[in-house]
């Protein structure tokens, strides 16, 4: 059986893969291996240097994704088709220590079942940080240190590798669209016994670095759905972000219409929910339910049509349960603030299972 199988992803990185794949060739010498480039149809044409080197390295394999995208994907394609005992991961830039490989190896040798690159115990270091980037990684580790049962100095490296046991057992579970795949097996992997090994992170010599602020938005929602995601989905947050949203436009356009129009009040309320209805739907469908976005008139105008109809379901549970807690007693915004619950749960749910057809 293979001993190691190193997933590598690329997107333009056509610079960086023939002095990676030299430096791998010389330091896993002698170890039995497979690596495996999965590239999502870099524009700089990776996958076809790579594919170009496979005569030269028999141990190469390539895989070109014409419509998949995404890190977290690419290395779960790569799991996919690996053959090793050990399934390990490390960027194409040049900035992972591939000497470190040698070490994971030795870590599992010593009963680790994964093994972590880390640039924060002894050995590690990083090479040209910004103070500003620094402060940005102690942030995220510190974040990741509360919301994760497994403790790790470096939970954002990129730079990790497990036993295949531990990927077939939690394959079911990874979300393949996560922002970073080491922190979904950290949280989710039972019996996980991990170790770190240190290595310098070296400043990248060609391309572009892909950290942005993006990046730090997918972590921080990452970790909250790995942490609290069970009980309330991170996806119901956004819904409920953007139904806030809403109410703050459709105040707005009745104070705009009373303020700057004849219109009388209920024209005015009317207008106000249709408008808070679209901007919810189109917002919704380009944040919250962005891995299933309706796209084509047809699809959207359909859409829209099915989310008024929902909503308007909403409203009538809103009304019903604010007059039966009235019968009771309550107080009128204690009321009406359990019956716009109620019906935001109720639009959140047949929205995600009609509308935009979420599946499990």
């Amino acid at each position: 059986m293979t001993q190691i199988s190193l997933i590598i992803p690329t997107y333009n990185e056509s610079k960086n893969i023939p002095i990676l794949l030299d430096k791998l060739d010389l330091c896993l010498s002698g170890i039995n291996k497979e690596v495996i480039v999965v590239d999502d149809n870099s524009p700089d044409k990776t996958w076809e240097i790579a594919r170009n080197l496979s005569s030269q390295y028999p141990w190469l394999k390539v895989i070109r994704r014409m419509t998949d995208r995404g890190l977290s994907s690419a290395v779960l394609t790569g799991f996919e088709q690996a053959e090793g005992k050990i399934l390990a991961v490390m960027d194409s830039d040049l900035q992972h220590d591939e000497e470190a490989l040698v070490l994971f190896l030795s870590a599992f040798d010593k009963g680790a079942n994964i093994v972590v690159g880390s640039r924060k115990i002894n050995g590690g270091s990083v090479e040209n940080w910004s103070p500003i980037r620094k402060f940005v990684s102690w942030v995220a580790t510190v974040m990741a240190r509360i919301a994760l049962p497994c403790k790790v100095t470096d939970p954002m490296s990129g730079f990790f590798a497990l036993d295949r046991s531990i990927y077939l057992d939690n394959k079911n579970k990874i979300n393949p669209r996560g922002f970073k795949i080491l922190l979904e097996f950290l949280a989710r992997a039972e019996n996980a016994q991990v170790q770190e090994v240190g290595y310098t992170f070296k400043g990248r010599i060609h391309g572009e670095s892909k950290l942005s602020s993006r990046v730090i938005y997918d972590y921080i929602f990452a970790l909250y759905e790995l942490s609290l995601g069970q009980y309330i989905p991170a996806r119901f947050i956004k819904y409920g972000i953007i139904g806030l949203s809403g109410l703050l436009i459709a105040t707005s356009v009745i104070f705009f219409c009373q303020k700057f129009t004849s219109f009388s009040d209920a024209t005015s309320v009317a207008i106000s929910i249709e408008l808070s209805i679209l901007t919810n739907f189109f917002l919704n469908n380009y944040w919250t339910f962005k891995e299933n976005k309706l796209f084509g008139f047809w699809k959207t105008f359909r859409g829209i049509i099915t989310f008024h109809a929902i909503c308007l379901g909403g409203a009538f549970i809103n009304q019903a349960i604010a007059i039966k807690m009235l019968g009771y007693g309550f107080d009128v915004y204690l009321s009406n603030a359990l019956g716009y619950l109620v019906a935001a749960i109720w639009n959140y749910m047949i929205n995600v299972n009609i509308t935009w057809k979420v599946k499990s």
